[in-house]
């Protein structure tokens, strides 16, 4: 009380007071089954502790259709007067749907309907509180402010909340929750209703905060019925009639929304930061050759080539390329030393070599040679890429480096002095062969039916090499 639900077991109120484990989480706030049995909702609540609940909408054939709530005013309004009118609602987890039409009507007479001769339960009516340009409201975790400046005629003492337009005029959010029931139903919380004369509604361009360079962001707000105002950007003018809107700035930006309502003039500034989107490190890959580096001067024996590209690469100073040979990639206290430095390009796309040279290693570890990327930027942020590893077995006699192994479409064979590459079976048949006159080698194995292939590798010299690939 004082406030009442417009049908018979539909009005669904919610006390942090029912928290007890007797019976929550069906009653309880934060926790509770608003609208959707078996489906447990989280809300806190937007004032005080408890809230209320309404369905939008059903496409149910049972008994749950629509549902309102109504409340007498503590006074009638004043012809003329102007009112800032609204509530907080914040759509059911359980909810499968979520709609437009969320709406305050404020009349003079209680509202009433009759559920027999009304089979759907909706209260037809135009109401006067909605949000500006009528949206969907599908926010699950915050309250999402329903508001109008609502110039009175005099006599209203009666405000109901509900949603006021039959099926066939709302519109149906289906993307909410694939699993959850059919229907909309709202958590509603903190009603006001509240005299213009008595204070100055300010301006609200919403919050300073940053993006990512190509995403947008909603600046003020969806308050209806605002008398004057107007948006300035740089000094210019850039829009009068929204109170909010969608904006994608590619540089810091600042937005003044000026405004006036029943005569009190207010303006406010909103600034929008803007990140560049992230470097991303992409096709890094290691590849050994058991020959000279074209990097060092045609110099060195055997060296594993790090290639690695870039996008989104800005104000970058340059790259460190970290090594280890002390354990597995995926071990966390792995060590890894700085054992080169490659100078940033800062282009949209960078490619990006380096090779090391591996003549002093004689005894590789069981796990191989782990590498990895450090980018610093100019201003000294620091970002790295994933780790790879590529395991090593006597590296120093062997022509070759096979990867990946296992396989599952191409098969690459880095090979220096190596005129012959052939595919056996586990039959010793020849399935693939390769003339090779080039020092890496992409072969196509997805025709190849998965299993344990011979890899046959006969050097210039008419040496004989075997090594053992999986296909995946």
């Amino acid at each position: 009380p004082p406030w009442v639900s417009m049908q018979t077991n539909s009005f669904s109120y919610f006390n942090s007071c029912a928290n007890s484990s007797l019976i929550s989480p069906y009653l309880g706030v934060p926790n509770n089954f608003l609208g959707a049995y078996g489906i447990e909702n989280y809300q806190i609540a937007s004032l005080g502790s408890a809230y209320t609940g309404f369905g939008s909408i059903s496409k149910n054939v049972g008994s749950y259709k629509r549902s309102y709530h109504e409340v007498k005013l503590t006074d009638s309004l004043k012809a003329g007067k102007k009112y800032n009118c609204g509530f907080y609602v914040a759509l059911s987890n359980g909810c499968k749907y979520a709609t437009n039409n969320i709406a305050m009507y404020i009349t003079k007479t209680a509202t009433t309907i009759d559920t027999v001769a009304t089979p759907s339960w909706v209260i037809t009516g135009n109401p006067q509180v909605y949000n500006y340009g009528n949206p969907v409201i599908k926010d699950t975790q915050n309250w999402v402010k329903i508001s109008k400046v609502f110039v009175a005629s005099g006599g209203e003492q009666f405000i109901t909340i509900g949603n006021f337009k039959q099926n066939n005029q709302t519109i149906l959010d289906t993307t909410v929750n694939p699993t959850g029931l059919d229907w909309a139903v709202y958590a509603i919380d903190d009603v006001f209703v509240t005299p213009l004369d008595s204070f100055c509604l300010k301006a609200d361009a919403g919050r300073d905060t940053t993006i990512t360079l190509g995403d947008s962001i909603f600046i003020g707000s969806y308050t209806n019925g605002i008398d004057s105002l107007k948006w300035l950007q740089n000094g210019v003018a850039i829009d009068s009639t929204r109170p909010g809107f969608w904006v994608k700035p590619t540089t810091a930006t600042s937005y003044i929304l000026q405004q006036t309502i029943n005569g009190c003039y207010s303006a406010d500034t909103v600034t929008i930061g803007v990140n560049p989107l992230p470097l991303r490190f992409t096709n890094y890959e290691l590849r050994f050759t058991n020959g000279s580096s074209p990097l060092l001067g045609g110099v060195g024996g055997g060296f594993v080539l790090n290639s690695w590209q870039t996008a989104n690469e800005i104000n970058v100073s340059h790259f460190n390329i970290l090594k280890s040979e002390d354990g597995p990639a995926s071990q966390q206290g792995r060590d890894f030393k700085v054992i080169g430095k490659v100078k940033a390009q800062n282009k949209s796309i960078n490619n990006y070599e380096f090779a090391d040279v591996l003549a002093g290693l004689q005894s590789p570890t069981a796990w191989g040679l782990g590498y990895k990327l450090q980018s610093i930027d100019k201003d000294g942020k620091i970002s790295y890429s994933d780790t790879r590893q590529i395991r090593l077995n006597q590296l120093t006699n062997k022509p070759i480096n096979v990867f990946p192994n296992p396989a599952k479409d191409i098969l690459n064979i880095s090979c220096v002095g190596v005129k012959e590459v052939n595919i056996l079976n586990n039959l010793g048949q020849v399935i693939k062969q390769l003339k090779v006159n080039t020092s890496m080698l992409k072969i196509d194995v997805s025709t190849i039916p998965k299993g344990l292939y011979l890899l046959k590798i006969i050097t210039t010299e008419n040496k004989v090499y075997n090594e053992k690939i999986i296909i995946q």
